[in-house]
């Protein structure tokens, strides 16, 4: 399971860099061939990282809240590609992110080193962009958007080394 895991980080790494480079195209013309794959790349980059959730160390309401993020994000990223409004898909993904946001700071408190140490900030900038989207500008969204594919794979890394 923690081989798995940890390709699954690894994978989940490189599908968000993908997503972070579509994001700075702007390329957001519904129905193009580019725009579904997309969605099929936001789909698969939240899919692939269910084993990670399940073996990084949290409680299970932690692991419920990882789920509950990535369900939250893959649902949306279909939904958008079938034609669902963008402004309201990216309110409903703001929930979602608070959800992984305790989830990531849950796995950072139980982790050390650079997944600690990376975690904790991540998950309050998200939950701090999640509650206050409304009134920050929106490019506080992307330095833990960045974020997410370097504590992936320190994740992968983290999860090699176990036993």
């Amino acid at each position: 399971m923690t081989n798995l895991a940890a390709r699954a980080a690894y994978a989940g790494a490189v599908l968000f860099v993908v997503l972070i480079v579509y994001s700075l195209l702007g390329i957001d013309q519904p129905s193009t061939p580019l725009f579904i794959a997309m969605g099929v790349v936001g789909a698969a980059s939240h899919l692939v990282l269910l084993p990670v959730v399940a073996a990084m160390p949290a409680p299970e309401w932690a692991r419920a809240a990882g789920y509950g993020w990535l369900v939250i994000d893959t649902m949306l990223s279909v939904a958008s590609v079938n034609g669902l409004d963008p402004n309201l898909a990216g309110m409903l993904r703001l929930g979602g992110h608070a959800s992984s946001a305790l989830w990531m700071a849950t796995v950072a408190q139980q982790s050390r080193g650079a997944v600690r140490a990376i975690g904790w900030p991540l998950a309050a900038v998200l939950m701090f962009h999640a509650v206050g989207a409304r009134w920050i500008p929106t490019w506080v969204s992307f330095p833990p958007f960045v974020t997410i594919p370097v504590w992936l794979v320190f994740i992968g890394r983290s999860l090699q080394r176990r036993p």
